[in-house]
């Protein structure tokens, strides 16, 4: 089995990748961690690249401190730039094959709002393999 784990620097991350690189050791699956640097068009007219840059130094930050968390599934690693998070994820997930997305949830809501994260949501919505969200 082949599975995709999307990171950022949240807390929420680094419970789903302690679960998928459990997985991954029980069952000898593949992992891969995906950072994507988010890129916002209205910061780059005003900082130029510079934004962009931050964002990617952020998730390169995430993703290395994620491969050490999992060291022991020895995953690969995938850094992706763009607009919208949860199209790159399905995206990578679709052309890569996987069979299975294990994620973090980051809502904001607590208990009165959503339960689950628009970027969380919308993968789950979109992706073309099953999606395992994780709290």
């Amino acid at each position: 089995m082949k599975i995709l784990v999307p990171i950022d620097p949240s807390s929420s991350s680094h419970i789903a990748v302690t679960k998928a690189a459990a997985m991954a050791k029980l069952d000898g699956s593949q992992m891969t961690l995906l950072a994507v640097a988010e890129t916002f068009e209205d910061m780059e007219s005003l900082f130029g690249a510079e934004a962009t840059e931050r964002m990617k130094e952020r998730a390169a930050k995430a993703l290395d401190a994620a491969k050490a968390l999992a060291a022991d599934a020895k995953p690969k690693t995938m850094l992706k730039t763009g607009v919208s998070p949860e199209n790159i994820i399905c995206d990578a997930a679709e052309k890569g094959g996987f069979d299975l997305i294990v994620m973090g949830t980051r809502s904001k809501k607590g208990k009165t709002g959503l339960r689950l994260g628009s970027v969380a949501s919308k993968v789950v919505a979109q992706a073309h393999c099953s999606v395992m969200v994780v709290r």
